[in-house]
């Protein structure tokens, strides 16, 4: 319901403006955010059945063809974890990088949310748009996160069985020790 009405020029600036706010905001306030708060061993971080380890994203999506052009909003933060802060396949690194794919991809489920603000200032056809555009923009990380988690996960198993003594029973997840 628009309460706000602008010209036309004014109403594009307010939308640059208020997409760029909400972005940048919501972003920082994630990269601030105690690891911790991103277990993946909760429910919704764990692979689905029907996402296959990953791989309906790989058969619906080509995510192989595009992932590695998608930039990194992370850089934009200081000291903000980015995937080629991981120069070293460690155990800890493996697992420091499962707990950002979670806190990514929460950051990018709520970057949709401000979406229905745009309907305080834009027509109702704009207002889609914008709801529309946060999905968009949004829903490529998500699919990122979703497709290499499950690779990352196994990579991570992979790694405790090699390290694990013959005799160890292992749960392998220990991530509410793990500090950025």
């Amino acid at each position: 319901m628009r309460i706000f009405y602008f010209t036309e020029v004014q109403t594009f600036l307010v939308d640059i403006l208020a997409w760029v706010f909400f972005h940048l905001s919501i972003g920082f306030t994630f990269s601030k955010l105690s690891i911790r708060h991103f277990n993946p061993t909760r429910s919704w971080f764990q692979t689905k059945n029907w996402e296959k380890d990953g791989l309906i994203y790989q058969k619906l999506f080509k995510v192989k063809n595009w992932k590695k052009i998608i930039p990194s909003g992370a850089a934009l933060y200081k000291n903000a974890y980015e995937v080629k802060h991981l120069t070293e396949v460690t155990i800890d690194n493996v697992r420091l990088w499962i707990q950002e794919s979670c806190r990514s991809e929460v950051c990018h489920w709520l970057m949709m949310i401000p979406g229905g603000f745009f309907y305080l200032w834009n027509s109702v056809e704009v207002g889609r748009l914008m709801v529309f555009y946060a999905f968009a923009n949004n829903i490529v990380p998500i699919i990122m996160q979703r497709y290499n988690r499950p690779r990352a996960r196994k990579l991570l198993s992979q790694m405790e069985k090699k390290l694990a003594p013959p005799a160890s029973n292992q749960s392998g997840y220990e991530f509410a020790v793990t500090e950025a």
